[in-house]
């Protein structure tokens, strides 16, 4: 249900766009300053717990948008990176001030004031290519993360990225989006779902 719920809301703040006016989103897409308003390859959407900020992770960085993708603003994460390639966004879906983004290149990041400043998390990942983020429904402390090539396999967090611990081999296949997803089950009722190159994968808690 939390699948289809996530799905549903961005689907509705995507056709806000198409339907209350989408050429300034395009203008600020296809005619914006290079590095600022130029997305190229889109990897992840996300909206706050709030709905107040739409969040989009591309080739050329973090962009935030206040305005329903009106205009979009990009997001600093790392004066040590003059560009980094985020992957994937997991908003905590109890605090609107705290968000976990993933990169390519540099591994993940967390933010607990809206942004304003955010903090590598990579103690205990083996890699820093970070192509899935899924955060605990119920524990938003708790989170998987998807690492490729060195260290490749995922990884759990119990304290919100203060540590990483390398828990199974992941799932077969490229991944491409992580979640977790709360179903009633007798082993704890979350599962963790692997949208891959071979398709949709879950296991309950870890692969």
């Amino acid at each position: 249900m939390l699948i289809l719920l996530r799905l549903t809301t961005v689907a509705a703040a995507v056709l806000a766009l198409v339907t209350t006016d989408p050429r300034p989103a395009l203008a600020a897409q296809e005619h914006g300053p290079k590095g600022a308003g130029r997305f190229e390859h889109v990897h992840a959407l996300a909206i706050d717990v709030e709905g107040r900020s739409l969040l989009l992770g591309a080739h050329t960085g973090l962009f935030r948008s206040e305005d329903r993708g009106k205009s979009w603003q990009k997001v600093t994460l790392s004066p040590k990176h003059a560009h980094l390639d985020v992957m994937a966004i997991a908003p905590d879906p109890k605090d609107p001030l705290t968000t976990y983004v993933g990169t390519h290149e540099a591994g993940a990041f967390k933010t607990t004031d809206g942004g304003a400043t955010w903090t590598e998390i990579n103690a205990g990942l083996a890699g820093l290519d970070v192509h899935g983020l899924a955060i605990d429904p119920s524990a938003s402390g708790k989170l998987h993360a998807s690492v490729r090539e060195k260290g490749e396999g995922i990884y759990r967090t119990t304290d919100g990225g203060a540590k990483w611990t390398r828990v199974d081999d992941g799932p077969g296949g490229e991944v491409k989006v992580l979640t977790s997803v709360n179903i009633p089950t007798g082993m704890g009722g979350i599962w963790v779902y692997a949208g891959t190159a071979e398709g949709l994968q879950r296991n309950p808690d870890c692969f």
